[in-house]
């Protein structure tokens, strides 16, 4: 006889989408790369787009390690403390 288990969490964390603001004139926007392949590449057309379009103050890039771990401490620290805006990159 075999015993399993079940990896998932039994039961699911209740999580609120943040609020998102109404324009970004005047914020902070980070690009997070995450590692994957080309996941540069879809935020370099992102940052065009948002000089183009928007008046954030400022855009700040910021990359992972690897895309196959959660961001390290000292990184999710430093985007929490200095960002009003954080867009995600995931490509391949």
């Amino acid at each position: 006889m075999s015993d399993y288990l079940d990896p998932t969490d039994s039961v699911a964390v209740p999580r609120k989408t943040a609020l998102r603001p109404t324009s970004l004139d005047g914020k902070v926007v980070t690009l997070l790369d995450i590692s994957k392949a080309k996941g540069n590449h879809l935020l370099d057309r992102i940052e065009e787009l948002l000089r183009e379009r928007t008046h954030a103050t400022t855009i700040v890039r910021k990359k992972k390690p690897t895309f196959a771990r959660p961001a390290p401490d000292g990184l999710r620290q430093e985007i929490v403390g200095a960002t009003d805006v954080l867009i995600e990159a995931l490509a391949d």
